[in-house]
């Protein structure tokens, strides 16, 4: 069994890689892991690796330190490169270390990971001065011959869809505003995309996520299908704003646009302005109406009103409360204008609206 260590200061990063891996499948356990090159060296000391996935960039030791580092103690050592970024000059350096693969962070959703380890295994086993005997249990037969042909018959998803989803995923939009969330979770189920593939992306997604926000809540891995993948997505949205309403810190400009979410949601029904909730995150009115727009894709105004029709079509469905109660229930104190707007948004009058909901209910 091949014995690998995994190398990158990002925890995320880490635990997705060794998560989501079909490592045994492939002859492969995960030995153990490290936060920087030092960290690396230190367990080597310690405990025998054959081949080390380490991340180019990382502090106290980089990659390519490490590499340098460890080959002259290990001889028969065997590296994987990660990064995020395309460093091609740094790649052509490490391979000319002896490098055995390099695998592109930001193109690991696009790609198989049976495959990727598959050419790793492929490249450890062909080479001439260091042969290594995989064994047979370590074929991908292993899986299990239901699970793989399930995987083969598959269909991929269409390359250029995805690639617009996962753009729409890095965007921060779907933290912030609950319709782009839904419409992204939508999507991203009618996509049939691989769940190991999703978990990648999640993964990635998340991590950027917890930089800007500078918080840790947990998402768990290991789904078992493209709706429970999902799901765990869904989760984490929910634990991420239970920490932020019980956050005082307005230090991080992220949390406070949360903030400011949570604050418009709990006052749509009153008479509400951009100064309000600037004041209520600690921040200018100028500056607050600016990085909301950039977050959120929407300006405050337009968010607001998002809010409050949302709220109303709720209450549509779950109440028989009149229009004009509904009106003035989310802030709006001419039922007029307020069918003039909910029209607008969902080309249906809150009437009309209520009916088709209702229909078929007899």
């Amino acid at each position: 069994m091949i014995r690998v260590l995994i190398v990158d200061d990002d925890k995320l990063a880490r635990k997705g890689l060794i998560s989501i891996m079909p490592w045994s499948a492939h002859g492969m356990t995960v030995a153990g892991e490290a936060a920087n090159g030092a960290k690396a060296l230190e367990f080597l000391d310690q405990q025998a690796a054959d081949l080390l996935f380490v991340d180019l960039s990382m502090p106290v030791m980089s990659g390519l330190e490490l590499i340098q580092a460890a080959r002259g103690k290990y001889p028969d050592l065997r590296f994987v490169m990660l990064t995020f970024h395309e460093e091609f000059e740094h790649v052509q350096a490490a391979y000319r270390m002896g490098v055995l693969d390099y695998i592109s962070k930001a193109r690991m959703e696009l790609e198989d990971n049976e495959q990727i380890l598959a050419r790793i295994r492929h490249k450890l086993a062909n080479e001439p001065e260091h042969p290594m005997t995989v064994p047979p249990s370590a074929q991908p037969a292993s899986i299990g011959p239901t699970a793989e042909k399930a995987e083969r018959n598959a269909p991929p998803p269409d390359e250029a869809q995805w690639r617009k989803l996962e753009q729409d995923w890095r965007s921060p939009y779907w933290l912030y505003d609950k319709a782009v969330f839904d419409r992204l979770c939508g999507q991203t189920e009618a996509s049939n995309a691989s769940v190991r593939r999703l978990e990648g992306l999640f993964l990635r997604v998340i991590s950027q996520m917890e930089a800007a926000l500078q918080l840790e809540a947990e998402f768990r891995l290991e789904a078992e299908d493209l709706r429970s993948a999902i799901e765990r997505i869904r989760q984490y949205r929910k634990r991420i704003y239970a920490q932020v309403a019980r956050s005082t810190d307005l230090t991080a400009t992220a949390i406070c646009i949360l903030k400011a979410v949570l604050y418009i949601r709990e006052q749509a029904a009153r008479p509400l302005h951009a100064e309000d909730v600037a004041e209520h995150v600690n921040m200018s009115r100028s500056y607050f109406c600016q990085i909301f727009k950039k977050l959120t894709g929407s300006t405050f105004h337009d968010y607001l009103r998002q809010e409050r029709i949302r709220t109303a079509e709720r209450l549509l469905r779950e109440t028989d409360r009149s229009v004009a109660w509904v009106a003035n229930a989310v802030g709006y104190g001419d039922s007029k204008y307020f069918s003039h707007i909910f029209y607008e948004q969902n080309r249906l009058h809150p009437s009309e609206f209520r009916a088709q909901f209702h229909r078929g209910d007899d």
